[in-house]
């Protein structure tokens, strides 16, 4: 009877870590690693993970103020789906449009308000009147250091037309890896010059193409360093 209490036991525990809805955050020596609460990639960050940190699945708000070890779901509520984060003063906006431009190829960037929050984004309310509201432009593909120095996505585009994420670079050079492969969204840095980058859920090689290590689970990642970057 003690053998097979250890046995079910054992089980149990295994079951238990192999569990992925479980697992929003992960280790890393260089990485806070989080994992979205829902099952979609993560669009945008903005915050502090020191304080409140918020990210956006697109049609919804996120935030935590434990450094990941639980989300609570803001009070957006919309059907409208969401591309990025600005502040203006002590307002913060979330944006609804994600946008290029042919005179600045490669580049994505977030545009619109369209809710505001006083709160640091817990709680949100719907912005009456967009035209008088100036222009908010927020990049999605590249941020900057707190020296300035501007970090992008490294991409490889190959022949065959596919594109490949292969981590973060800075203007000079500099090269970022990352402990797993994303479809990366979003390059964003807080006060403190740390670095976060947003994405998909792991992606694993399979007959020579990128795909989801688990198809079943779609939960975004967020990479958080835990230093400050500013080579």
């Amino acid at each position: 009877m003690k053998q097979l209490f250890i046995a079910l036991l054992t089980v149990f525990f295994l079951s238990s870590c192999n569990n992925p809805e479980l697992e929003t955050e992960l280790a890393d020596s260089d990485w806070y690693m989080l994992r979205a609460p829902g099952n979609r990639e993560i669009q945008a960050v903005y915050g502090d993970i020191d304080d409140i940190l918020l990210i956006t699945d697109r049609f919804r708000i996120y935030y935590t103020k434990d450094k990941g070890k639980s989300w609570n779901q803001a009070s957006y509520d919309s059907n409208i789906g969401l591309a990025g984060f600005a502040r203006s003063n002590d307002t913060l906006f979330v944006l609804d449009t994600q946008t290029t431009s042919s005179t600045d190829p490669g580049n994505r960037y977030a545009i619109r308000p369209y809710y505001f929050s006083i709160d640091g984004g817990i709680s949100w309310q719907k912005l009456q009147q967009h035209a008088s509201m100036a222009e908010m432009k927020t990049p999605l593909n590249y941020g900057h250091s707190g020296n300035g120095i501007r970090f992008s996505m490294d991409q490889v585009f190959y022949d065959n037309g596919t594109v490949e994420d292969k981590g973060i670079i800075s203007e000079n050079g500099r090269k970022i890896s990352l402990p797993q492969h994303h479809i990366l969204t979003n390059v964003y840095f807080d006060k403190k010059s740390r670095l976060y980058v947003s994405g998909s859920a792991p992606l694993c090689s399979t007959d020579g193409y990128l795909q989801l290590c688990d198809k079943q689970d779609e939960r975004g990642t967020l990479y958080i360093s835990k230093q400050a970057i500013d080579y």
